[in-house]
């Protein structure tokens, strides 16, 4: 015999179903990134997406910050000074210094973070070689 289910059980039930599984979102991230490699290509070279806090509050300071916003446009961000906690509106903020040294926070939860190492004079040096000799390898 089946239950006759109340207004409130039926909300409840259409709600969840409306809710993604792990697996569905995973797969909706992935779809999400491979489209933000390939709009911003040359933008998004050598940095690392941060997929969950845990990443965030282990990014090495003095790196270098970009994001996509929600509108799917990317801005440049800058340097991570600090990462904390608001627990006042449960969420995870950065303080970034823009090239003009000028501070901002931008919010973990409201933007796609991408994060490279800093880069000094020696690697950019290095890489500049590295690409030489793979140009000039096969002949």
């Amino acid at each position: 015999m089946d239950k006759i289910k109340s207004d409130r059980e039926k909300k409840i039930d259409n709600f969840l179903k409306q809710m993604e599984n792990q697996n569905e979102w995973e797969e909706k991230m992935k779809k999400l990134l491979k489209e933000f490699r390939n709009k911003f290509k040359g933008e998004l070279e050598d940095y690392a997406f941060v997929k969950d806090v845990e990443t965030l509050y282990q990014l090495k300071f003095g790196g270098y910050i970009r994001y996509v916003n929600l509108n799917n446009k990317l801005k440049w961000g800058g340097i991570l000074i600090k990462v904390y906690p608001d627990k006042k509106r449960d969420r995870n903020l950065m303080v970034l210094l823009s090239q003009n040294s000028k501070r901002f926070v931008v919010s973990f939860e409201k933007n796609y973070i991408f994060y490279k190492n800093h880069t000094t004079y020696t690697d950019k040096t290095r890489k500049l070689f590295i690409s030489f000799l793979d140009k000039y390898k096969d002949e």
